[in-house]
């Protein structure tokens, strides 16, 4: 999670008092169903409307409250972004609108705290990561994490192919170089070939070889090498260049078809596909550490040691359902908790509460499927401690 992430997820994590309205819904990217999504949020405003009123607001005070939200909702510019999910959140003194490039769960809740764990999976795990969308006439290179990403202007590295062969220095008509697979030569080693200038297919592989050759070096200057890569190309690119490839992290799977004018959120979307066995590998990871410290103190799914651990900064890696809550009261001076299977005056939801002091600590938070929280773990939430 970046730095302006954590302010705003700190600013609606301090909110507390009635009311406080949170709305989330899946959004379309484009086409025909585009035309559901301000429909969607028709019928969530609707219900946050007479949520307010059941709490006691007058219905003209509901109207002027969620009079921004309305707006936004009758205006068709707001319906143009490309998004995948939208969340807004409604307080006295607070409306903001925030759009992800990742799907949404739709939720409303209105109450006396935002509800934040919906968002949780777009802000973390933190993720950064690179692609490199070239063809043989041109190269990108796109920063993207969760929720953002931005073109680069990749000095050093050659705009196509045309432009890497010009500078290459060929020094004979008769070249060679080892780009064969290791197989045709065995253990590892890679078999040598000769070829002259011809225009044949060796020669246009060899060509091609050389271009990547000198893109890979281009991208040391710019791509951390502990950052994942991904390729973004036409995909019988992909073995050449995966051949001419250093990066450590070079993705395995590539998005196929040709981005030289593929505007750059779709690829982002694209690679953030590819990126989701990286992201489950760490909860794998954190599953694992909870079942060998839970019956220690290494790990807990007791929530009355999770709420403290979390508001104390000492939760690692927090697992937890997306649906379930746990209504209560924290009050960290005396250490004292209360927890009830219905919310009471002034209850909060001790599972969002845990999870949002997780991630303004610096944790990771998983949010998963509730019943695949309580299968993998035997309780509402996991949590490995860092002390």
């Amino acid at each position: 999670m970046d730095e302006r992430d954590r302010k705003k997820l700190n600013r609606l994590a301090r909110h507390d008092g009635w009311p406080a309205v949170s709305v989330y819904m899946p959004m379309h990217r484009a086409g025909p169903e585009t035309q559901q999504d301000p429909i969607r949020l028709k019928n969530l405003l609707t219900g946050a409307d007479e949520s307010l009123v059941s709490g006691g607001m007058r219905s003209p005070d509901a109207e002027k409250f969620l009079a921004d939200a309305w707006k936004l909702q009758q205006d068709p510019t707001s319906w143009r972004g490309g998004a995948e999910g939208l969340a807004l959140f409604i307080g006295p003194e607070t409306f903001e609108v925030l759009r992800t490039s990742r799907p949404l769960p739709e939720r409303l809740r209105v109450g006396t705290r935002f509800l934040l764990r919906p968002l949780m999976p777009a802000l973390a795990p933190a993720l950064r990561f690179f692609v490199l969308a070239f063809s043989q006439n041109k190269v990108r290179l796109l920063e993207g994490t969760a929720e953002e990403v931005r073109e680069l202007e990749p000095e050093g590295i050659p705009q196509g192919l045309a432009d890497a062969l010009k500078y290459d220095d060929y020094e004979a008509q008769v070249q060679f170089h080892s780009r064969t697979p290791a197989a045709a030569a065995g253990a590892g080693r890679r078999a040598a070939i000769f070829h002259g200038h011809g225009g044949t297919g060796e020669t246009a592989i060899d060509d091609l070889f050389r271009y990547f050759r000198l893109v890979d070096t281009g991208l040391k200057e710019l791509v951390p090498p502990d950052v994942p890569l991904v390729l973004a190309g036409v995909d019988f690119l992909f073995p050449i260049y995966r051949d001419a490839n250093t990066h450590p992290r070079l993705v395995p799977q590539g998005i196929p078809g040709n981005p030289d004018e593929q505007p750059a959120r779709e690829i982002h979307a694209e690679a953030l596909k590819l990126l989701e066995p990286h992201l489950s590998a760490d909860l794998a990871r954190a599953m694992e550490a909870y079942a060998e410290g839970r019956s220690g103190e290494t790990a807990s799914g007791d929530l009355r040691r999770i709420v403290p651990a979390a508001v104390e900064g000492r939760i690692d890696t927090l697992i937890v359902g997306d649906q379930d809550t746990a209504w209560g009261s924290y009050d960290s001076a005396a250490d004292s908790m209360t927890l009830r299977s219905e919310p009471d005056n002034g209850d909060i939801d001790l599972l969002d509460h845990a999870a949002t002091a997780t991630l303004l600590h610096g944790g990771t938070v998983h949010v998963l499927p509730a019943e695949e929280v309580r299968e993998a773990t035997g309780s509402d939430a996991a949590a490995v401690f860092r002390y």
